[in-house]
């Protein structure tokens, strides 16, 4: 058995797996001769079944089935041999007669795959900031474990202070057919959501009001107040939604004081207001240069992926097209796809090329580490800053269950390692900035 190359260009080859007769005649018989042993065929006793019985019911699937595995591996061998990137999956090509009695057969495949190149991460540069927290964005972190730990007080209505309790539900029409159960969305508001709160401030307790789904069509920010995206208004399965105030009240903010320090970050971890000021910029610092990382990353890849030249096997890529997807109907139509996925093509190429070339790897406890670290990040939003790791953990793990937040963890951390190479290697403008600066930054 061998495999040949002949290849068609620098990223686009034919395969051929060429297989003698005796690479797979012996493990057939073998197989049929077990099947003849086990057989049970009305009129004879179990294995004493005619070999030639056996050979003209079930050889040639066997035979087939047994050729099938020995081409794979071989293709595969070969290409993990020759350290071939494949591009899109082998296209088997037709074989006129398919004989297993020959004395030699042969199976070619149509391939593409990555160019060689190699990528000076040193000879691009872009700006890397430096974000610090501002007093505003610290005090309204502690404002938030304040909160955490506040006392709720009652409202005879609501006032600029309210906390109000909403539950907005799709209003069924009279006439509508058939069953509707849709949940309603519960959510609570301040004055800071200025249009959903005009819409509420002057209602009582199971006061309610009605909007219609052309209102929230055409108004943005009071459909996300209420908790829809453009996407869900476009769905809404009714003509309006009735909001409904079910409770409202004030806070009375914990006080700051060695009580709070405690219960959010520990017993005697923090002592006065000053370390802890001093802890929440310590925090919010480290995760908004978190954020100013991706950002210098993101702007170097771009960088290479407009800037380096990586020739894709297109021709191989349109017959792929055609091949897998039975909904491309003809070369033009796998044409134009071909190029609305270029750039996207060539910029996983990239980052697959620097993730090869600098060794890097993902494991399960990787994936776990940064599934624990969204995990606090997120409690640290709420102004939750003090949980056990065993807890932290748990959360984790059961966030893993999903297949999908699995992949996207994953990317993650293949991003993050990535992210310490390049903003090893990549040269850096230095920049210091506010995280308002910086989120305008991000706009552009």
């Amino acid at each position: 058995m061998k495999v040949t190359a002949q290849n068609h260009d620098d990223v686009s080859a034919l395969l051929t797996v060429t297989l003698e007769k005796s690479d797979y005649k012996e493990k057939v018989e073998k197989q049929l001769i077990n099947y003849a042993k086990n057989a049970q065929v009305p009129g004879f006793r179990k294995g004493k079944v005619p070999l030639s019985m056996v050979k003209k019911q079930y050889e040639a699937g066997i035979a087939f089935e047994e050729i099938n595995r020995q081409v794979s591996d071989a293709l595969n061998n070969y290409v993990n041999e020759n350290k071939l990137r494949l591009v899109g999956q082998p296209i088997p090509q037709p074989v006129n007669e398919f004989d297993y009695n020959a004395d030699q057969l042969e199976v070619a495949f149509e391939v593409g795959f990555e160019p060689e190149f190699t990528i000076d991460l040193a000879k691009y540069e872009a700006p890397h900031y430096k974000v610090e927290a501002s007093d505003k964005e610290i005090g309204k972190s502690i404002e938030n474990m304040q909160k955490r730990f506040a006392e709720q007080v009652p409202q005879d209505k609501i006032t600029k202070d309210s906390y109000i309790a909403l539950e907005v539900s799709q209003v069924v029409e009279e006439d509508a057919e058939g069953e509707h159960h849709h949940h309603p969305k519960n959510l609570t508001i301040t004055a800071e959501n200025k249009e959903a709160f005009k819409l509420v401030k002057g209602l009582k307790m199971d006061g309610s009001v009605k909007v219609t789904k052309e209102t929230l069509a055409g108004d943005e920010e009071l459909a996300k107040e209420l908790g829809f995206s453009k996407e869900e208004v476009e769905h809404l399965h009714h003509n309006e939604v009735e909001v409904k105030v079910k409770d409202f009240y004030s806070l009375n903010l914990a006080e700051l004081n060695q009580d709070l320090f405690d219960k959010v970050y520990g017993e005697g971890n923090i002592k006065s207001e000053e370390e802890l000021k001093e802890k929440v910029k310590a925090e919010l610092d480290e995760y908004f240069q978190q954020n100013a990382d991706v950002h210098f990353v993101n702007k170097v890849l771009e960088q290479v992926t407009e800037k380096e030249e990586v020739k894709l096997p297109e021709s191989f890529l349109v017959k792929w097209l055609l091949f897998s997807n039975q909904n491309i109907q003809s070369e033009e139509q796998a044409k134009e796809i071909l190029e609305a996925e270029k750039n996207q093509l060539k910029y996983q190429i990239i980052e697959g090329k620097l993730m090869t070339e600098n060794e890097i790897n993902l494991d399960y406890a990787d994936v776990l580490a940064q599934a624990e670290q969204l995990v606090k990040n997120q409690l640290a939003i709420y102004g939750i800053h003090h949980l056990g790791d065993e807890e932290i953990q748990k959360y984790a793990v059961e966030m893993l269950k999903d297949q999908e937040q699995v992949r996207q963890i994953s990317s993650e951390v293949a991003m993050a390692k990535l992210k310490d190479v390049i903003l090893e290697k990549a040269s850096k403008k230095e920049t210091k900035i506010s995280h308002d600066e910086f989120l305008e930054e991000l706009k552009k």
